[in-house]
């Protein structure tokens, strides 16, 4: 019974794809979610941090002083894992602006730049079905230190990213979170922590300066 469910499982995704890892993985931390919405239940129509562990480890009232926003990002997930929670991480606020970042764990696990936009396009067509004039913001897949191996691919992806918010006047997407953090096509050091992955404050200081601009004034964010 095992090989042929295997079979099954198998001629179900699309040529060359990757099957998608268990989003069970990621069930406290959505159950810790939730138990912070039961604590104080976020009004609809603000502001949501989404994607992976560099959105996860981003502190917004660090970083982004007097801003009401939601962190919703949970780390080492790929876009098939904030679809699957989607309800829970996202659509159930109905947001008005979504900032994300996601994507690159996708491709250090081999998926290819086609089956990311596939899963992006689940993301962008479930989000505005349910917000149709909420704005979402695409910060460019970082490149980093430990993950130079996959640098060409990582290009290729934002370029796709690129091309769909070009299609999309609801997407912005923000160039500057790959093009920053290279100086003579390589990573600059002092921007990201010691595992070469994630970034340091210097960093995160990079994304508030991009973001900024799309965000609103601490007076109008109280």
């Amino acid at each position: 019974m095992i090989r042929p469910l295997i079979a099954t499982i198998l001629l179900a995704l699309p040529l060359g794809a990757k099957e998608d890892p268990d989003p069970a993985r990621f069930a406290k931390d959505i159950d810790r979610f939730d138990t912070q919405d039961e604590k104080s239940s976020p009004e609809k129509g603000g502001i949501v941090f989404s994607g992976s562990s560099s959105i996860r480890l981003l502190d917004i009232p660090e970083v982004f002083p007097g801003l009401t926003a939601l962190n919703r990002g949970f780390g080492g997930s790929e876009i098939s894992d904030l679809n699957h929670y989607l309800e829970r991480c996202l659509l159930r606020y109905e947001p008005s602006l979504v900032i994300f970042f996601c994507g690159t764990n996708d491709l250090w696990k081999k998926k290819s730049p086609d089956q990311v936009v596939e899963d992006f396009d689940e993301y962008t067509r479930r989000l505005f079905e349910r917000c149709p004039d909420a704005k979402l913001v695409v910060l460019a897949i970082r490149p980093s230190p430990a993950r130079k191996s996959i640098r060409k691919t990582e290009a290729e992806m934002n370029e796709r990213f690129r091309k769909i918010a070009e299609t999309d006047k609801r997407i912005t997407f923000v160039p500057g979170s790959w093009d920053r953090f290279l100086k003579n096509g390589k990573c600059i050091p002092e921007l990201f922590a010691k595992d070469r992955l994630h970034m340091s404050p210097a960093g995160y200081a990079i994304w508030k300066e991009l973001l900024t601009p799309f965000l609103p004034t601490p007076s109008k964010a109280d």
